[in-house]
């Protein structure tokens, strides 16, 4: 009898299988090989990298220890019941585990750095609307997201963002002052630098969209990248490569972190 799957859940398993793929060669591992190592054929690893075949999460559990993946593997498996997409679940747990982040974004204050009343503005403004319970998912899993910028060792954040998502008024005014606010306090802890891309310098390497990077342990680097209703943890090193380079492009040409504190000041961050 055939299986039928949601096309998000074909997705998974075919992402699924190409990253195994793709880290059992890293490995110089043959498919037999590998599927000895766990205790199954070598034809039911090959139907699970075509992405004909889902894999059990003991699989999952298997090859990731097989193949030293350190958890991504596991944390990829297609059958996690998760309060958010599996796609977005991946990045969040890999977020946890980074060093370093790297985040623009050019229409929204970034995630991490979102208050509630901002939060629940942006998804009030989703569409298809969100029914109350999955509103309420999002919003805890996001301010579960933002508890690593609390950590005894926090990871290095450095977020630029665009000058469209502070003028933006992201749940009226009250709000966006309040947002505001919340941007100046939280650039004080040590390691947390927010560079603001204002409108003047026109034209930059980053008008099709956001950009996060991940520096894991190990010195491997991530490129996280989302369209809507989907999104890829990309670890293509050339791919990887160029997109550190444009994150330090944008850098440059943002105002300083001090320069940039002063404008959201003078948005309204101070209060009125």
């Amino acid at each position: 009898m055939t299986v039928k799957r949601s096309s998000a859940e074909h997705a998974a398993i075919k992402q699924f299988g190409n990253e195994l793929k793709r880290l059992r060669e890293l490995s110089d591992m043959s498919q037999k090989e590998l599927g000895d190592r766990i205790g199954v054929s070598k034809q039911q690893v090959g139907a699970v990298e075509r992405g004909v075949r889902k894999p059990s999460k003991q699989f999952a559990e298997l090859t990731d220890v097989a193949l030293e993946c350190h958890g991504s593997l596991r944390n990829l498996w297609p059958g996690a019941r998760q309060t958010q997409p599996w796609w977005l679940q991946e990045f969040v747990e890999l977020e946890a585990k980074a060093q370093v982040i790297y985040e623009f974004h050019p229409q929204a204050v970034p995630g991490l750095l979102q208050t509630k009343g901002y939060a629940c503005a942006l998804v009030d403004a989703a569409f298809p609307p969100l029914l109350q319970h999955e509103k309420d998912q999002v919003i805890t899993a996001r301010f579960e997201r933002q508890k690593i910028l609390n950590q005894n060792a926090p990871p290095l954040t450095l977020f630029v963002i665009d000058e469209a998502a502070l003028r933006r008024p992201v749940g009226g005014e009250q709000v966006m002052e309040e947002q505001l606010r919340a941007l100046l306090a939280v650039a004080c802890k040590p390691r947390v630098q927010i560079q603001v891309l204002p409108f003047a310098r026109g034209a930059h390497s980053a008008m099709n969209g956001p950009l996060v990077i991940l520096n894991m342990a190990h010195a491997e680097s991530l490129v996280y990248a989302e369209t809507p209703g989907s999104g890829q943890v990309i670890t293509d090193p050339g791919v990887v490569a160029n997109c550190v380079e444009q994150f330090g492009d944008l850098r440059g040409v943002s105002l300083s972190p001090v320069e940039s504190l002063r404008f959201i000041a003078s948005l309204g961050g101070e209060g009125t």
